[in-house]
């Protein structure tokens, strides 16, 4: 079952708090599509590594949930930090474009969307502080953006007339453990 968010709620959630959370909010085929699709960028890494010699157990009969984490215990400290451009694939795209999500953008920032081209996928591998995501706001990045693309954007500084939203969504169950989403609220106002 898909639960659409409140209409009378989550937009003074979004704004008050900063964040919204939408529970069973993707339809199930999308996930499997998404899912898929990582499962296809794992796969390309694990030969990579087993073409050099660095891993000799693929792993295969591994769950999606573990597998990457498999794998790269035969090789401690070389895993990926994040999947990026690896990402170009098919199953991404009915995330990307899901038409109930863009309504919900479109309500937020109005009816020009741009995928910002960072999009990624981070693995969270247990006891690898290499793969933990420090606090940080999306907006230095937005500057870094600007200055590397020679974007004609407005000051960096005044971020609020970029009018971002930014997604997450895990592809396992998320968890403080295993690290799930943290944000501060209201900390959008600061």
């Amino acid at each position: 079952m898909i639960d659409l968010p409140d209409a009378d709620t989550w937009e003074e959630q979004f704004h008050g708090e900063g964040y919204v959370i939408l529970r069973r909010f993707l339809n199930p085929t999308i996930s499997v599509r998404v899912q898929g699709a990582v499962e296809e960028v794992v796969e390309e890494h694990v030969l990579e590594l087993l073409s050099d010699g660095t891993i000799s157990n693929p792993c295969r009969e591994e769950p999606f949930t573990v597998r990457l984490m498999k794998v790269l215990a035969q090789c401690p400290g070389i895993g990926p930090k994040t999947y990026r451009v690896d990402l170009h694939k098919a199953g991404m795209f009915s995330l990307f474009f899901h038409p109930p999500l863009l309504d919900l953008v479109e309500k937020l920032i109005g009816p020009e969307i741009r995928i910002y081209p960072n999009y990624s996928v981070r693995p969270k591998l247990p006891d690898d502080k290499a793969t933990l995501v420090l606090w940080h706001q999306d907006a230095g990045y937005t500057a870094v953006f600007q200055e590397e693309s020679g974007a004609n954007m407005p000051e960096a500084a005044d971020v609020n007339i970029l009018r971002m939203v930014n997604v997450w969504s895990p592809l396992v169950p998320a968890r403080v453990k295993n690290g799930c989403m943290q944000f501060i609220p209201r900390s959008h106002k600061f």
